[in-house]
């Protein structure tokens, strides 16, 4: 079966980008996942009058996000946290004030890519500098982690319940862990390696972006395995989202991991740029996105978060642009609904 195959199938079940209301799964089935806005910089919040006299002025255009890669939102939805990798900055939204704050290049020390929230503060990743840096709200410095252990730490997850915050090392294709490393939140302490390089169960190979479940488990994405491990934080493994392939429910690229309200994975695939919905025995329920460049489509997608009513933030890195959707019509029973075609 030819490798476009997903993508046709997400575009031919979504919705025709003519639509005023722009979900998934399309006409006569039930919407589940609908498309509400894109997130692009400052220029969000630029009142018309505003621009008028920018323009007119001849003033720089408010920067724009370039190539986003991780987000984080906290769960009210007030504030989301965005890498952007094109740009080495971090882009703090503050919905509620209507504001963006940039961490610039030179005050990380290079370029971010794994962000967490601690609250409304954000945890940023940069391999670089071999540290997690923790950030206010507004951009200002905090406290950071050496993360001295890893060989090229990439995604970063908190799970502030149990003081702990986590990290991926993706290594190099011929040395270093291929592992998650625990650190204690409060004091950075190295608290242990989970994982291993390898293909098996709870064993991982260039593990990238990483979230924690409700009940504390980690959720991985073990990105040139094909698959998502949960695994218990000692390591144990548990179970598996998805596999290689190109069909619908399996995985080539699998980055942004994470759960809603019900307790449903969502799986971002950069490879076919959709997102894929399992329910927590590893079902596939639903997908959406599907490659393009009109409102809600996605071009080398990699970062997802979910805040607490159930919006969901992917960011579309080859876009520009962060897209934002919404969980509708769903309840805990549609869980363990068949996939879409079945």
């Amino acid at each position: 079966m030819p490798r476009v195959f997903i993508v046709l199938l997400v575009v031919i079940t979504g919705c025709a980008s003519s639509r005023s209301n722009i979900a998934w799964p399309g006409p006569p089935a039930t919407e589940r996942i609908r498309f509400v806005k894109s997130l692009n910089g400052p220029s969000d919040f630029e009142s018309g009058v505003a621009r008028f006299f920018r323009r007119l002025s001849g003033a720089e255009a408010p920067r724009q996000l370039f190539h986003p890669v991780g987000v984080a939102v906290t769960s009210s939805g007030d504030v989301v946290a965005v890498t952007d990798q094109g740009l080495a900055e971090l882009f703090i939204f503050d919905l509620e004030k209507d504001t963006v704050n940039i961490v610039s290049k030179e005050a990380l020390g290079g370029v971010p890519i794994g962000v967490a929230l601690e609250g409304d503060r954000p945890w940023v990743v940069v391999p670089q500098m071999k540290a997690a840096i923790n950030y206010s709200r507004t951009g200002a410095p905090l406290r950071r982690i050496e993360l001295t252990d890893c060989e090229r730490p990439v995604g970063i997850t908190i799970d502030a319940r149990n003081d702990r915050l986590y990290v991926t090392d993706g290594s190099t294709s011929t040395a270093g862990s291929h592992a998650v490393h625990s650190y204690v939140l409060s004091t950075g302490a190295h608290q242990a390696t989970i994982g291993k390089r390898g293909d098996g169960p709870g064993e991982l190979f260039f593990p990238t972006f990483l979230s924690v479940t409700p009940t504390g488990r980690l959720l991985v994405s073990d990105t040139m395995n094909a698959r998502v491990q949960e695994l218990e934080p000692t390591g144990t493994f548990v179970r598996q989202y998805g596999e290689r392939g190109d069909q619908i429910g399996q995985l080539d690229k699998p980055k942004g991991v994470a759960t809603d309200s019900f307790g449903n994975v969502y799986v971002v695939d950069s490879f076919f740029s959709v997102v894929q919905i399992f329910n927590r025995d590893g079902k596939l329920l639903l997908f959406f996105g599907g490659r393009g460049d009109s409102s809600g489509f996605l071009s080398n997608p990699a970062g997802i978060a979910i805040d607490g009513k159930n919006r969901i933030y992917v960011t579309n890195g080859l876009n520009f642009r962060v897209e934002v959707y919404e969980l509708v019509n769903t309840t805990a029973a549609d869980s363990t609904a068949a996939p879409p075609g079945a």
